[in-house]
């Protein structure tokens, strides 16, 4: 007999399971009116999707079966938005239906639930969270193992969707437990148990903690243990909720409605912000830093340079030492260096990271598409990899010889770190202030602003976001335009092009071109760079042209958002270009820009 599916699973299949998406992000109703009947993520679609998550056997890239059986443990835990801890019950009533024990984290970052997953022994972990946008938008990072479900296992589950192959259980009712004092007990204890010594015995004074609203709060008596009581932490009384703010630490227009941030960074206080389910997090230091056109607001590219510096200086020389001790030949402690070296690039980076890890520090460098738990599952084969050579049979015996730990950062603040005891990475933001802040001292950083004073510098833009009318339609103009740039880049040698998840970026001696479009929201994004503010505004308005046009192929009436991108108007390095939404493929700069590729 076949499954029901519920009809909002069926009519939505290709938006909630897509296999372009690194989690499940999607619409959930209006303040007020939260799963109404345009409501694409809802109580009832999340309970199915636990009970698909409870009895689809995935196939991983690796072509093994990867599954959850009767009397597995799940931990849930889930942000502060109004309506995640509906979503949450309702995941954990789909999973407790086919047999799976649920761990119940309550409030919690994404962070402790990766660590939780391992503490309390279970099989699989869900974070339900929005993360950093709109408080409309739920969604749902979760995994099997230390695998995450995206991309080509979300796409499976479509396909099952689509042929109606999905086969639940009867009779099988589990129970979900609450874990929520425990879990951030042994969270907590942990965190201490690494840092506490280091901090305690360091002066703390110059750093203040931005927990924006989120589910940062939670860990505010675990920074004062370790940080010291007077920590100065902002953030903890804004309603992020409210709408007049996101929690995004990539926006320096959301960090300046933070009360007293300002404040702290004339004091001369460096600040870590948080987005909501504090994976990802940012650092500002200097009083100009949230100004328009001020340096200080630190993203994942500028954080690079400082995490190729301590993989080269400390890092490697360090492994390099443990792996002679270990009596290894040199062939395989070369092979190995040659794995742990690596440093990799995400496309929205600055072009100047690739040039400063290759030239100067003679590193390796890998572009990365982009995707939090692609980045995940690439470190965790690297050690993998690392462990076969060094003929180790776990991870954490590795790690444990060697003290070894690998990090890698993505442009939206993702930083990648292994655990020091089982060598799995995790995106923990609230972990990695402790380990940012033991790394500039590692590398005497007391300013970053003097640090970056003689890195190599590009003139690069934000990533420009802006709104398309649907999903669908943002779908239909990204194809159009990724298509148009290929076709006019693709037969010229000097340019080299890279394709990934519904982006494209064009590089060349002197900048690049990206476009593309956002897995979590109806907005189509891109950014460019060049060696001149010229160079650059050349390249920006050709991108514009394209866009420009594209959209209006599509009837998409949609104007730049210039709240979001507010550089339009109040920068006067960009007001040359006139109005975003005026460019056309007739204005100057863009012809500047078709003489120089077709040199």
């Amino acid at each position: 007999m076949a499954t029901h599916i519920p009809e909002q699973i069926i009519n939505n299949n290709d938006k909630l399971f897509k296999n372009t998406s690194y989690d499940i992000r999607e619409y959930v109703g209006e303040c007020g009116d939260f799963f109404n009947d345009h409501a694409v993520l809802t109580p009832e679609v999340m309970e199915f999707i636990g009970k698909i998550t409870a009895t689809t056997i995935f196939k991983t890239a690796d072509n093994k079966d990867l599954s959850l059986n009767i009397g597995d443990n799940f931990v849930i835990g889930y942000d502060n938005g109004p309506t995640s801890k509906l979503l949450a019950e309702a995941f954990a009533k789909g999973l407790t239906s086919q047999g799976i024990t649920v761990y119940d984290l309550g409030i919690s970052s994404s962070g402790q639930v990766y660590q939780n997953q391992k503490q309390l022994q279970a099989q699989g972990h869900c974070q339900i969270t929005r993360s950093h946008v709109e408080v409309t938008t739920n969604g749902a990072k979760f995994g099997i193992g230390t695998q995450g479900i995206h991309t080509f296992l979300l796409g499976q589950i479509n396909n099952k969707i689509k042929t109606n192959n999905i086969i639940l259980r009867h009779k099988c009712n589990s129970q979900t437990i609450d874990k929520k004092a425990i879990g951030k007990e042994i969270y907590s204890y942990k965190i201490k148990r690494i840092y506490g010594d280091y901090f305690a015995n360091r002066d703390n004074s110059k750093i203040a903690i931005n927990v924006f609203g989120g589910t940062g709060i939670q860990y505010i008596g675990l920074f004062k243990d370790i940080l010291g009581a007077n920590i100065l932490i902002l953030g903890k009384d804004i309603n992020v909720n409210a709408g007049y703010l996101l929690a995004d630490p990539t926006r320096k227009e959301m960090l300046e409605k933070v009360p007293h941030l300002q404040s702290a960074l004339y004091k001369g206080l460096r600040v870590h912000s948080f987005d909501l389910d504090a994976d990802r997090g940012s650092v500002t230091e200097g009083k100009t830093a949230l100004t328009l056109k001020g340096e200080g607001h630190y993203l994942g590219d500028n954080l690079a340079f400082i995490i190729a510096d301590y993989k080269a200086k400390i890092v490697i020389p360090m492994l390099k030492n443990k792996l002679a001790m270990l009596n290894l030949d040199s062939q395989k402690i070369q092979q190995i260096i040659d794995i742990a070296q690596t440093i990799y690039i995400d496309p929205r980076y600055t072009s100047s990271v690739k040039t400063y890890v290759e030239n100067i520090l003679q590193l390796k460098t890998v572009f990365h598409r982009k995707g939090h738990s692609l980045w995940k599952e690439t470190m965790i084969a690297n050690m993998k990899k690392i462990i076969a050579i060094a003929g180790f049979t776990t991870i954490a015996d590795f790690i444990e010889a060697t003290g070894y730990r690998d990090i890698q950062i993505e442009a939206s603040l993702h930083l990648f770190a292994t655990d020091i005891e089982d060598g799995i990475p995790r995106d923990d933001a609230i972990e990695n202030i402790f380990l940012l802040e033991q790394i500039f001292d590692s590398l005497n950083i007391t300013n970053l602003s003097e640090y970056f004073k003689d890195k190599p510098k590009r003139y690069i833009t934000k990533e420009i976001r802006t709104i398309a009318q649907s999903n669908e339609v943002k779908d239909k103009i990204t194809t159009k335009v990724l298509q148009q740039i290929k076709n006019t880049f693709s037969n010229k040698h000097d340019f080299s092009i890279i394709e990934f998840d519904g982006q494209i970026r064009v590089d060349w001696d002197t900048g690049f071109l990206m476009y593309g479009m956002s897995n979590t929201s109806p907005k189509l994004t891109f950014m460019v760079e060049g060696s001149s503010i010229e160079e650059r505004n050349s390249i920006l308005a050709y991108i514009l042209a394209i866009h420009n046009t594209i959209k209006q192929e599509e009837n998409d009436l949609s104007p730049m958002d210039l709240v979001e991108n507010a550089m339009f108007i109040k920068d006067d390095t960009y007001q040359i270009i006139g109005n975003p939404d005026d460019i056309t493929f007739n204005h100057e700069y863009v012809k500047k820009f078709m003489l120089m590729i077709n040199k």
